[in-house]
């Protein structure tokens, strides 16, 4: 009995502090878990790409190569957060927009691509350079032409019509131009940084003028025929014109 009273006593702390490591543990765990997230919480998104770049190299001041290289490790790091880091960085360097659009939405990329993400990203850049919206759809069909349709809900008007300059989106005017033979933008004199995986988006690469549910886009020679055998009834050409399409 007094045996057993003693154990009794001894078993108690023991007990006791194997349930404190066990809380530890776990809270440790959840610490881990939820840290990334948390810190992406709190960090502004021009925080996520300065952590990225070399010591004593800012944002606004960063060479494209060091700047896209950033771009790539913020969105690869704080993946939830890529359209954010996609409008920060392009509000920052407007000249690179279409390279921006590419390296993010390639670096957000898993085993799958991911539409949505991807039409977030382009959605997010058009907001921080509406004038830029025909570069940014190029570069983003370009990279993910899986992806087109997605990316062309973020650069249509409500009444169908595409916006190629962005004034849509600018005063909440709905103004469209005539579609553009190529994109407005001059490639800069550096060479163009291309993270690995795919080919790269080219600014000068010819458009071909297809029809597609009766909408009218230009799509990447390159990318025409992947275009063509992943939406049935695409053709290319121009849009035939009918009482019920002219309403």
């Amino acid at each position: 009995m007094i045996s057993s009273f003693i154990g009794s006593r001894f078993r108690t702390p023991l007990f006791q502090t194997g349930l404190t490591f066990v809380g530890l543990g776990l809270a440790s765990a959840l610490w881990v878990v939820t840290m990334p997230v948390a810190t992406a919480k709190l960090m502004a998104p021009e925080e996520m790409i300065q952590a990225g770049l070399p010591p004593g190299v800012m944002v606004n001041t960063a060479g494209k190569p060091q700047f896209l290289t950033a771009v790539c490790a913020a969105v690869k790091t704080h993946h939830e957060s890529a359209a954010r880091i996609t409008k920060a960085a392009v509000a920052a360097h407007k000249e690179y927009a279409g390279e921006i659009v590419t390296t993010a939405v390639r670096c957000a990329r898993g085993e799958k691509i991911d539409c949505e993400l991807t039409g977030a990203i382009v959605a997010a850049a058009i907001v921080a350079a509406p004038q830029s919206a025909a570069v940014i759809d190029d570069a983003a069909t370009a990279t993910a032409p899986e992806c087109a349709d997605s990316v062309q809900t973020r650069t249509e008007r409500s009444d169908g019509k595409q916006v190629l300059d962005g004034k849509e989106m600018v005063g909440g005017k709905q103004v469209i131009e005539p579609i553009a033979e190529g994109p407005d933008y001059v490639a800069p004199d550096t060479p163009p940084f291309l993270p690995p995986g795919g080919g790269g988006f080219n600014p000068g690469e010819p458009r071909v003028l297809i029809c597609y549910n009766g909408r009218q886009r230009r799509i990447r020679e390159s990318q025409l025929q992947n275009f063509l055998d992943s939406h049935p009834g695409a053709f290319v050409g121009n849009c035939e014109i009918t009482p019920a399409t002219s309403r």
